[in-house]
Protein backbone atom coordinates (compact mmCIF):
# COMPACT_ATOMS: atom_id res chain seq x y z
CA UNK A 1 0.00 0.00 0.00
CA UNK A 2 1.54 3.66 -1.29
CA UNK A 3 1.43 7.16 0.39
CA UNK A 4 0.90 9.44 -2.97
CA UNK A 5 1.54 13.02 -2.45
CA UNK A 6 0.10 15.19 -5.83
CA UNK A 7 1.66 18.42 -6.22
CA UNK A 8 -0.53 21.03 -7.37
CA UNK A 9 -4.03 23.41 -6.93
CA UNK A 10 -6.13 22.82 -10.29
CA UNK A 11 -8.91 21.17 -11.60
CA UNK A 12 -6.02 18.32 -12.91
CA UNK A 13 -4.81 17.78 -9.65
CA UNK A 14 -8.30 17.20 -8.34
CA UNK A 15 -9.58 14.79 -11.04
CA UNK A 16 -5.99 13.38 -10.13
CA UNK A 17 -6.37 12.74 -6.30
CA UNK A 18 -10.13 11.62 -6.96
CA UNK A 19 -8.81 8.42 -9.36
CA UNK A 20 -5.89 7.82 -6.82
CA UNK A 21 -8.10 7.45 -4.15
CA UNK A 22 -10.07 4.95 -5.89
CA UNK A 23 -6.81 2.72 -6.14
CA UNK A 24 -6.77 -0.69 -4.41
CA UNK A 25 -2.76 0.24 -3.95
CA UNK A 26 -3.11 3.53 -2.17
CA UNK A 27 -3.03 3.77 1.42
CA UNK A 28 -2.95 7.51 1.47
CA UNK A 29 -3.39 10.45 -0.90
CA UNK A 30 -2.20 13.56 -0.45
CA UNK A 31 -2.43 17.18 -2.38
CA UNK A 32 -0.38 20.16 -2.11
CA UNK A 33 -1.71 22.84 -1.97
CA UNK A 34 -5.23 21.29 -3.65
CA UNK A 35 -8.05 23.31 -3.44
CA UNK A 36 -11.74 23.79 -2.31
CA UNK A 37 -12.68 20.32 -3.83
CA UNK A 38 -9.88 17.73 -2.23
CA UNK A 39 -10.68 16.67 1.55
CA UNK A 40 -9.92 19.46 4.05
CA UNK A 41 -7.65 16.35 6.18
CA UNK A 42 -5.90 15.54 2.59
CA UNK A 43 -4.49 19.25 1.80
CA UNK A 44 -1.09 19.47 3.10
CA UNK A 45 0.23 23.44 3.31
CA UNK A 46 3.63 24.17 3.38
CA UNK A 47 5.47 27.38 3.56
CA UNK A 48 7.19 28.07 0.78
CA UNK A 49 7.50 24.38 -0.86
CA UNK A 50 8.74 24.94 -4.21
CA UNK A 51 11.33 27.53 -3.34
CA UNK A 52 14.60 27.02 -1.40
CA UNK A 53 15.77 24.26 -3.61
CA UNK A 54 12.67 22.28 -2.20
CA UNK A 55 14.35 21.57 0.81
CA UNK A 56 10.88 21.69 2.91
CA UNK A 57 9.22 19.31 0.24
CA UNK A 58 12.06 16.86 0.17
CA UNK A 59 11.73 17.12 4.47
CA UNK A 60 8.08 16.60 4.54
CA UNK A 61 7.93 13.59 1.86
CA UNK A 62 10.62 11.60 4.10
CA UNK A 63 9.05 12.79 7.55
CA UNK A 64 5.78 10.81 6.09
CA UNK A 65 7.65 7.90 4.63
CA UNK A 66 5.95 8.95 0.91
CA UNK A 67 5.96 5.97 -1.71
CA UNK A 68 4.98 8.45 -4.67
CA UNK A 69 4.97 12.25 -5.84
CA UNK A 70 3.03 12.90 -8.80
CA UNK A 71 3.79 16.15 -10.28
CA UNK A 72 0.69 18.02 -11.57
CA UNK A 73 2.69 21.69 -12.93
CA UNK A 74 4.69 22.52 -15.47
CA UNK A 75 6.66 24.99 -13.43
CA UNK A 76 7.89 23.04 -10.51
CA UNK A 77 9.59 19.91 -13.02
CA UNK A 78 11.14 23.15 -15.39
CA UNK A 79 12.81 24.25 -11.75
CA UNK A 80 14.11 20.66 -11.15
CA UNK A 81 11.48 19.15 -8.71
CA UNK A 82 11.83 16.06 -10.22
CA UNK A 83 15.79 15.88 -9.58
CA UNK A 84 15.49 17.31 -6.07
CA UNK A 85 12.44 14.45 -4.94
CA UNK A 86 14.26 11.30 -6.54
CA UNK A 87 16.86 11.23 -3.79
CA UNK A 88 14.28 10.51 -1.44
CA UNK A 89 10.93 8.71 -3.39
CA UNK A 90 9.74 7.79 -6.48
CA UNK A 91 9.13 10.77 -8.67
CA UNK A 92 5.90 10.91 -11.73
CA UNK A 93 7.30 13.46 -13.96
CA UNK A 94 10.62 14.34 -15.42
CA UNK A 95 13.69 15.70 -14.59
CA UNK A 96 15.36 19.64 -15.34
CA UNK A 97 16.71 18.77 -18.40
CA UNK A 98 13.91 16.79 -19.68
CA UNK A 99 11.10 19.33 -19.01
CA UNK A 100 12.74 21.85 -21.22
CA UNK A 101 10.25 20.06 -23.67
CA UNK A 102 7.92 22.14 -22.35
CA UNK A 103 10.10 24.73 -20.66
CA UNK A 104 11.65 25.93 -23.81
CA UNK A 105 9.75 26.22 -27.06
CA UNK A 106 13.26 26.60 -29.48
CA UNK A 107 14.81 23.77 -27.38
CA UNK A 108 11.56 21.53 -27.88
CA UNK A 109 11.46 22.35 -31.67
CA UNK A 110 15.54 21.75 -31.93
CA UNK A 111 14.78 18.28 -30.09
CA UNK A 112 12.21 17.16 -32.64
CA UNK A 113 14.86 18.42 -35.41
CA UNK A 114 17.18 16.40 -34.18
CA UNK A 115 15.03 13.08 -33.95
CA UNK A 116 12.97 13.76 -37.12
CA UNK A 117 10.02 14.38 -35.10
CA UNK A 118 6.88 15.33 -37.42
CA UNK A 119 6.78 18.91 -36.84
CA UNK A 120 6.84 22.01 -38.67
CA UNK A 121 9.41 24.94 -39.40
CA UNK A 122 10.52 27.47 -36.88
CA UNK A 123 12.76 30.95 -36.59
CA UNK A 124 14.15 31.68 -32.95
CA UNK A 125 14.62 35.52 -32.65
CA UNK A 126 15.77 37.55 -29.48
CA UNK A 127 15.65 41.21 -31.54
CA UNK A 128 12.43 43.21 -32.41
CA UNK A 129 14.51 44.41 -34.76
CA UNK A 130 14.88 41.40 -36.73
CA UNK A 131 11.21 40.56 -36.57
CA UNK A 132 10.09 41.83 -40.00
CA UNK A 133 12.54 40.10 -42.06
CA UNK A 134 12.08 36.76 -39.71
CA UNK A 135 7.90 36.92 -40.78
CA UNK A 136 8.76 37.14 -44.46
CA UNK A 137 9.85 33.91 -44.37
CA UNK A 138 6.55 32.66 -44.06
CA UNK A 139 2.94 32.87 -45.14
CA UNK A 140 -0.09 33.91 -42.84
CA UNK A 141 -1.70 32.70 -40.81
CA UNK A 142 1.26 33.96 -38.62
CA UNK A 143 2.24 31.98 -35.46
CA UNK A 144 4.53 33.64 -32.44
CA UNK A 145 5.19 32.08 -29.20
CA UNK A 146 6.90 33.15 -26.12
CA UNK A 147 9.86 30.53 -25.66
CA UNK A 148 9.30 29.88 -22.04
CA UNK A 149 6.07 28.95 -20.04
CA UNK A 150 3.39 31.65 -20.06
CA UNK A 151 0.38 29.35 -18.87
CA UNK A 152 -1.27 28.69 -22.08
CA UNK A 153 -1.49 32.12 -23.08
CA UNK A 154 1.85 32.92 -24.71
CA UNK A 155 0.44 32.56 -28.41
CA UNK A 156 -0.62 34.53 -30.91
CA UNK A 157 -2.47 33.30 -34.34
CA UNK A 158 -3.20 36.29 -36.61
CA UNK A 159 -3.57 36.31 -40.29
CA UNK A 160 -1.89 40.39 -39.89
CA UNK A 161 1.94 41.00 -40.51
CA UNK A 162 2.05 44.14 -38.37
CA UNK A 163 -0.24 42.10 -35.27
CA UNK A 164 2.61 39.36 -35.42
CA UNK A 165 5.30 42.02 -35.13
CA UNK A 166 3.24 43.44 -32.50
CA UNK A 167 2.91 40.10 -30.52
CA UNK A 168 7.14 39.84 -31.17
CA UNK A 169 7.36 43.56 -29.73
CA UNK A 170 5.21 42.87 -26.80
CA UNK A 171 7.18 40.05 -25.54
CA UNK A 172 10.92 41.13 -26.60
CA UNK A 173 10.38 44.93 -25.75
CA UNK A 174 7.32 45.68 -23.46
CA UNK A 175 8.21 41.89 -21.69
CA UNK A 176 4.86 41.03 -21.19
CA UNK A 177 5.53 37.68 -20.69
CA UNK A 178 8.99 38.53 -17.92
CA UNK A 179 11.65 35.82 -18.81
CA UNK A 180 9.27 33.47 -20.94
CA UNK A 181 9.68 36.54 -23.79
CA UNK A 182 13.65 36.72 -23.38
CA UNK A 183 13.00 34.87 -26.70
CA UNK A 184 10.53 34.20 -29.55
CA UNK A 185 9.68 31.07 -32.10
CA UNK A 186 8.15 32.28 -35.24
CA UNK A 187 6.53 28.87 -36.12
CA UNK A 188 4.63 27.54 -40.12
CA UNK A 189 1.17 27.42 -39.40
CA UNK A 190 0.12 24.07 -39.23
CA UNK A 191 -3.33 23.52 -40.58
CA UNK A 192 -6.44 20.28 -39.62
CA UNK A 193 -7.50 19.58 -36.65
CA UNK A 194 -6.29 19.58 -32.80
CA UNK A 195 -5.65 16.57 -30.78
CA UNK A 196 -4.25 15.86 -27.54
CA UNK A 197 -2.21 12.37 -26.77
CA UNK A 198 -0.73 11.51 -23.43
CA UNK A 199 1.81 9.15 -22.98
CA UNK A 200 2.47 7.13 -19.96
CA UNK A 201 6.57 6.54 -20.03
CA UNK A 202 8.93 4.87 -17.92
CA UNK A 203 12.28 5.80 -19.66
CA UNK A 204 12.59 3.12 -22.22
CA UNK A 205 8.83 2.62 -23.38
CA UNK A 206 5.50 4.77 -23.54
CA UNK A 207 2.08 3.25 -23.49
CA UNK A 208 -0.34 5.49 -24.65
CA UNK A 209 -4.09 6.77 -23.53
CA UNK A 210 -6.64 7.57 -26.08
CA UNK A 211 -6.59 10.89 -27.65
CA UNK A 212 -8.60 13.51 -26.90
CA UNK A 213 -9.41 17.34 -27.75
CA UNK A 214 -9.08 20.16 -25.81
CA UNK A 215 -11.13 23.60 -26.54
CA UNK A 216 -8.21 26.46 -26.11
CA UNK A 217 -10.28 29.51 -27.40
CA UNK A 218 -12.20 31.26 -24.43
CA UNK A 219 -15.71 31.73 -26.79
CA UNK A 220 -17.62 29.84 -28.71
CA UNK A 221 -16.78 28.72 -32.11
CA UNK A 222 -13.02 29.47 -31.57
CA UNK A 223 -13.24 32.68 -31.07
CA UNK A 224 -11.51 34.78 -28.51
CA UNK A 225 -7.74 34.75 -27.18
CA UNK A 226 -5.83 31.68 -26.25
CA UNK A 227 -6.31 30.12 -23.09
CA UNK A 228 -5.35 27.33 -20.53
CA UNK A 229 -8.05 25.37 -22.28
CA UNK A 230 -11.91 25.77 -21.99
CA UNK A 231 -13.52 22.17 -22.29
CA UNK A 232 -12.61 18.81 -23.97
CA UNK A 233 -13.54 15.43 -25.04
CA UNK A 234 -12.49 11.84 -25.42
CA UNK A 235 -12.72 10.21 -27.86
CA UNK A 236 -11.95 11.90 -30.66
CA UNK A 237 -13.88 10.54 -33.93
CA UNK A 238 -11.20 12.03 -36.41
CA UNK A 239 -8.10 10.23 -34.92
CA UNK A 240 -8.41 6.29 -35.93
CA UNK A 241 -6.21 3.18 -34.87
CA UNK A 242 -3.88 4.53 -38.34
CA UNK A 243 -2.86 7.69 -36.84
CA UNK A 244 -2.25 6.54 -33.27
CA UNK A 245 -0.33 3.91 -34.23
CA UNK A 246 1.72 6.60 -36.33
CA UNK A 247 1.85 9.39 -33.29
CA UNK A 248 3.43 6.05 -31.17
CA UNK A 249 6.21 5.15 -33.71
CA UNK A 250 6.86 8.49 -35.05
CA UNK A 251 5.95 10.86 -32.43
CA UNK A 252 6.37 9.15 -29.24
CA UNK A 253 8.80 6.60 -29.17
CA UNK A 254 10.94 8.74 -31.43
CA UNK A 255 11.39 11.12 -28.48
CA UNK A 256 11.62 8.53 -25.45
CA UNK A 257 14.59 7.14 -27.32
CA UNK A 258 15.76 10.63 -27.55
CA UNK A 259 15.85 11.72 -24.13
CA UNK A 260 17.42 8.49 -23.45
CA UNK A 261 19.85 8.92 -25.94
CA UNK A 262 20.52 12.71 -24.28
CA UNK A 263 21.32 11.21 -20.68
CA UNK A 264 17.74 12.35 -19.37
CA UNK A 265 15.39 9.23 -19.34
CA UNK A 266 11.68 10.58 -19.88
CA UNK A 267 9.51 9.29 -16.47
CA UNK A 268 6.66 10.76 -16.29
CA UNK A 269 4.11 12.03 -18.87
CA UNK A 270 4.59 13.34 -22.28
CA UNK A 271 2.04 15.39 -23.27
CA UNK A 272 1.99 15.49 -27.39
CA UNK A 273 -0.69 18.48 -28.84
CA UNK A 274 -1.01 17.37 -31.96
CA UNK A 275 -2.69 18.62 -35.36
CA UNK A 276 -4.20 16.09 -37.87
CA UNK A 277 -4.47 17.07 -41.26
CA UNK A 278 -4.91 14.53 -44.76
CA UNK A 279 -4.62 11.33 -42.00
CA UNK A 280 -0.95 12.07 -40.63
CA UNK A 281 -0.33 14.02 -37.05
CA UNK A 282 2.35 16.89 -36.62
CA UNK A 283 3.70 18.21 -33.24
CA UNK A 284 2.18 21.39 -32.36
CA UNK A 285 3.75 21.19 -28.71
CA UNK A 286 4.80 18.85 -26.20
CA UNK A 287 4.14 19.30 -23.02
CA UNK A 288 5.99 17.82 -20.12
CA UNK A 289 2.87 16.81 -17.78
CA UNK A 290 -0.77 15.87 -17.77
CA UNK A 291 -2.52 18.30 -19.98
CA UNK A 292 -5.53 20.59 -18.33
CA UNK A 293 -8.40 19.86 -18.79
CA UNK A 294 -8.20 16.75 -20.91
CA UNK A 295 -7.06 14.63 -17.47
CA UNK A 296 -10.26 15.57 -16.37
CA UNK A 297 -12.28 13.58 -19.24
CA UNK A 298 -9.41 10.68 -19.85
CA UNK A 299 -9.22 9.77 -16.00
CA UNK A 300 -12.47 8.42 -15.40
CA UNK A 301 -12.60 6.15 -18.24
CA UNK A 302 -9.60 5.05 -17.81
CA UNK A 303 -10.07 1.20 -16.65
CA UNK A 304 -6.60 0.62 -14.71
CA UNK A 305 -4.83 0.82 -11.32
CA UNK A 306 -3.30 5.04 -11.69
CA UNK A 307 -1.83 4.39 -8.79
CA UNK A 308 0.48 0.98 -9.64
CA UNK A 309 0.36 2.37 -13.28
CA UNK A 310 2.20 5.44 -12.50
CA UNK A 311 4.53 4.10 -9.62
CA UNK A 312 5.88 1.19 -12.49
CA UNK A 313 6.42 4.14 -14.80
CA UNK A 314 8.49 6.78 -11.65
CA UNK A 315 10.37 3.18 -11.14
CA UNK A 316 11.49 2.68 -14.88
CA UNK A 317 9.51 -1.22 -15.03
CA UNK A 318 6.01 -0.13 -17.16
CA UNK A 319 3.78 -4.04 -17.55
CA UNK A 320 1.47 -3.20 -19.41
CA UNK A 321 1.63 -2.48 -22.96
CA UNK A 322 -1.26 -1.12 -23.65
CA UNK A 323 -3.97 0.99 -21.57
CA UNK A 324 -7.58 -0.23 -21.32
CA UNK A 325 -10.81 2.48 -21.73
CA UNK A 326 -14.36 1.78 -20.75
CA UNK A 327 -16.54 2.83 -23.78
CA UNK A 328 -18.10 5.93 -24.08
CA UNK A 329 -18.05 9.63 -24.08
CA UNK A 330 -15.84 12.03 -21.25
CA UNK A 331 -16.96 15.20 -21.61
CA UNK A 332 -16.16 18.81 -19.68
CA UNK A 333 -16.81 21.93 -19.57
CA UNK A 334 -14.80 24.87 -17.85
CA UNK A 335 -16.53 27.23 -15.47
CA UNK A 336 -14.31 30.33 -15.88
CA UNK A 337 -13.86 34.30 -14.28
CA UNK A 338 -15.07 36.83 -16.42
CA UNK A 339 -12.16 38.12 -17.90
CA UNK A 340 -10.29 35.25 -18.14
CA UNK A 341 -7.54 34.73 -19.74
CA UNK A 342 -7.34 38.47 -19.20
CA UNK A 343 -7.39 40.00 -15.57
CA UNK A 344 -10.74 38.84 -13.84
CA UNK A 345 -11.92 38.95 -10.04
CA UNK A 346 -11.49 37.06 -7.29
CA UNK A 347 -13.49 36.01 -4.33
CA UNK A 348 -16.96 35.35 -6.28
CA UNK A 349 -19.52 33.21 -4.25
CA UNK A 350 -19.60 29.60 -6.04
CA UNK A 351 -22.34 28.80 -3.57
CA UNK A 352 -24.89 27.01 -6.51
CA UNK A 353 -21.53 24.79 -6.70
CA UNK A 354 -21.77 23.27 -3.31
CA UNK A 355 -24.95 21.78 -3.75
CA UNK A 356 -25.26 17.92 -4.75
CA UNK A 357 -25.03 17.60 -8.50
CA UNK A 358 -27.11 14.96 -10.91
CA UNK A 359 -24.77 12.05 -12.75
CA UNK A 360 -22.02 14.31 -13.35
CA UNK A 361 -18.64 15.13 -11.48
CA UNK A 362 -18.00 18.93 -10.54
CA UNK A 363 -13.63 19.07 -10.12
CA UNK A 364 -12.47 22.17 -8.90
CA UNK A 365 -9.69 24.45 -9.91
CA UNK A 366 -9.71 28.04 -8.63
CA UNK A 367 -11.60 27.78 -5.18
CA UNK A 368 -10.85 28.36 -1.79
CA UNK A 369 -12.99 28.03 1.32
CA UNK A 370 -13.18 31.33 3.06
CA UNK A 371 -11.77 31.77 6.31
CA UNK A 372 -14.34 32.75 8.77
CA UNK A 373 -17.24 31.38 10.82
CA UNK A 374 -19.48 30.21 8.18
CA UNK A 375 -16.69 28.96 5.81
CA UNK A 376 -18.44 29.41 1.88
CA UNK A 377 -17.15 28.58 -1.47
CA UNK A 378 -15.14 31.14 -2.90
CA UNK A 379 -13.26 31.57 -6.45
CA UNK A 380 -9.62 31.51 -6.33
CA UNK A 381 -8.24 31.50 -10.15
CA UNK A 382 -9.02 32.56 -13.90
CA UNK A 383 -10.66 28.49 -14.44
CA UNK A 384 -12.79 28.03 -11.55
CA UNK A 385 -14.18 24.59 -12.07
CA UNK A 386 -15.00 21.90 -14.32
CA UNK A 387 -18.66 20.30 -14.94
CA UNK A 388 -17.30 16.53 -15.91
CA UNK A 389 -19.82 13.50 -17.64
CA UNK A 390 -19.09 10.28 -18.85
CA UNK A 391 -22.36 8.97 -21.42
CA UNK A 392 -22.81 6.39 -24.29
CA UNK A 393 -22.89 9.75 -26.26
CA UNK A 394 -21.44 13.00 -27.06
CA UNK A 395 -25.34 14.56 -26.95
CA UNK A 396 -26.46 12.68 -23.80
CA UNK A 397 -22.64 14.34 -22.40
CA UNK A 398 -23.73 17.79 -23.48
CA UNK A 399 -26.74 16.97 -21.77
CA UNK A 400 -25.99 16.36 -18.35
CA UNK A 401 -23.41 19.06 -18.22
CA UNK A 402 -25.34 21.73 -19.57
CA UNK A 403 -28.49 21.15 -17.47
CA UNK A 404 -26.68 21.21 -14.30
CA UNK A 405 -24.62 24.91 -15.06
CA UNK A 406 -28.22 26.26 -16.49
CA UNK A 407 -30.10 24.85 -13.20
CA UNK A 408 -27.34 26.60 -10.98
CA UNK A 409 -26.36 30.34 -12.22
CA UNK A 410 -23.47 31.66 -10.79
CA UNK A 411 -22.69 36.03 -11.11
CA UNK A 412 -19.55 36.18 -12.41
CA UNK A 413 -18.73 33.59 -14.42
CA UNK A 414 -18.84 32.51 -18.19
CA UNK A 415 -18.39 29.11 -19.99
CA UNK A 416 -18.51 27.98 -23.85
CA UNK A 417 -21.83 26.19 -24.62
CA UNK A 418 -20.53 24.21 -27.89
CA UNK A 419 -17.95 21.45 -26.15
CA UNK A 420 -18.61 18.58 -28.00
CA UNK A 421 -20.31 20.02 -31.21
Amino acid sequence: MMKVLILGSGGREHSLYEKLKESPTTEQVWVLPGNAGIDKEDRIALANPFENDFASLVDFVQSQSIDLVVVGPEQPLVDGVADALSKVCAVFGPTKRAAQIEGSKSWARNFMDRYQIPSTRHTEIDNVDDASQALDQYHPPYVIKADGLAAGKGVTVTQSKDEAVAAIKAALVDHSFGESGRRVVIEEFLPGKEASVFAICDGDKAVLMQPARDYKRAYDNDQGPNTGGMGAITPVDYVDDTIMQQVKFEIIDRAVAGFKAEGSPYRGLLYAGLMIHEGKAKVVEFNCRFGDPETQVLLPLLDEDLALLLFQAATGRIKADHLRFKNGVGLTVVIAAKGYPGSYTKGTDLSPLTQPFDDVQCIHAGTEWSNNENPALKSSGGRIANITATANTVNEARQKIYSQLHARPVDGIFFRSDIGL
